[in-house]
C-alpha cells in the first residue's frame, strides 16, 4: 500500500493511518511528496494559506493574481503566501505526480500487488497514479479530486471513491467524473457520507473528525482492499 499524505504533509495522521493498514496485513509506505520544500510547506503555514484561499475554487486558486488579491484580504503572512504559490504552482503537482508514480513503480519491484491510498490532496494522486501507472491493483481515494474526463479511458483498475457530502470545491468534478466512469464501464465504488465536511477521517482535526463516518470508510477500505490485493492476516 502506498498512502499519499493530505496536503498538510506527512504529519502523525498519515503515520497512523499506515499503521492501521500494516493491522490489515499490507505493508504500507508513505512518501514524502513535500520533500524538497520542507521547511516552508509545514502544516502551519499551510494552513494559513488555505484560510486565505477557502472562498477561491481550485481554477482560482491556480490564477496567481486571484490568490495574491485574497492573501492581501485576509492580511497572510509571507511564509503562508510562498507556501501557497507552490502548492498551486503547476510544475510543482506534475512533480508531486512523478513521485508518487514512481513510489508505485518501486512498491512493485518489491512487492508485486500494489494498491494506493490517499487522502485529499493525495486522493487525488490516488486516482490519477490510476491513469498513469500499469502497475496498480486498485486506488482509493477519500476526498480527492478526480482525474479528467479524457484521462478515465486509461483506468483499467478498481477504484473506491470516498466523499463528504460538504464539501463543495471537491464535489462539483464528482457527477461528470462518476458519469464518465460509469460510461466507460469502469469498476467504481463511490460513497458519500451525509452531515460531513472535508477531512472527516483525519482525527487530529477535531473540527471535521466524524468518528462514525470514519469508522465506516475504514470498514469499506478493508472490503476494498481484501476484495483487490486479498485477504491478508497481520502477525
Amino acid at each position: 500500500m502506498i498512502v499519499f499524505h493530505e496536503v498538510w504533509g506527512l504529519v502523525e495522521h498519515t503515520e497512523d493511518v499506515c499503521k492501521r493498514v500494516g493491522k490489515l496485513g499490507f505493508a504500507a509506505t508513505a512518501p514524502n511528496l513535500y520533500k524538497d520544500h520542507s521547511e516552508l510547506l509545514t502544516p502551519s503555514n499551510i494552513q494559513k494559506a488555505m484560510e486565505g484561499l477557502w472562498e477561491l475554487s481550485l481554477e482560482e486558486r491556480r490564477d496567481k493574481e486571484k490568490v495574491a488579491r485574497a492573501l492581501d484580504k485576509k492580511r497572510i503572512g509571507r511564509e503562508a503566501r510562498e507556501a501557497a504559490a507552490i502548492i498551486y504552482e503547476p510544475t510543482f503537482r506534475d512533480r508531486m505526480l512523478e513521485d508518487a508514480v514512481a513510489a508505485v513503480e518501486w512498491a512493485h519491484s518489491k512487492f508485486g500487488n500494489v494498491s494506493t491510498l490517499g487522502f485529499c490532496l493525495g486522493g487525488g494522486l490516488s486516482l490519477k497514479c490510476a491513469t498513469k501507472s500499469q502497475r496498480l491493483k486498485s486506488a482509493i481515494s477519500f476526498y480527492g479530486l478526480p482525474p479528467a474526463a479524457e484521462d478515465v479511458p486509461k483506468i483499467s483498475v478498481p477504484i473506491l471513491d470516498i466523499h463528504a457530502n460538504q464539501d463543495e470545491i471537491i464535489n462539483e468534478a464528482v457527477p461528470a467524473w462518476v458519469g464518465t466512469m460509469l460510461e466507460g464501464g469502469k469498476d467504481l465504488t463511490l460513497k458519500t457520507y451525509p452531515r460531513t465536511r472535508h477531512g472527516f477521517f483525519n482525527d487530529t482535526r477535531e473540527e471535521v473528525y466524524d468518528r462514525n463516518a470514519a469508522n465506516e470508510a475504514w470498514d469499506i477500505t478493508r472490503w476494498f482492499l481484501e476484495r483487490t490485493l486479498g485477504r491478508h492476516r497481520a502477525d
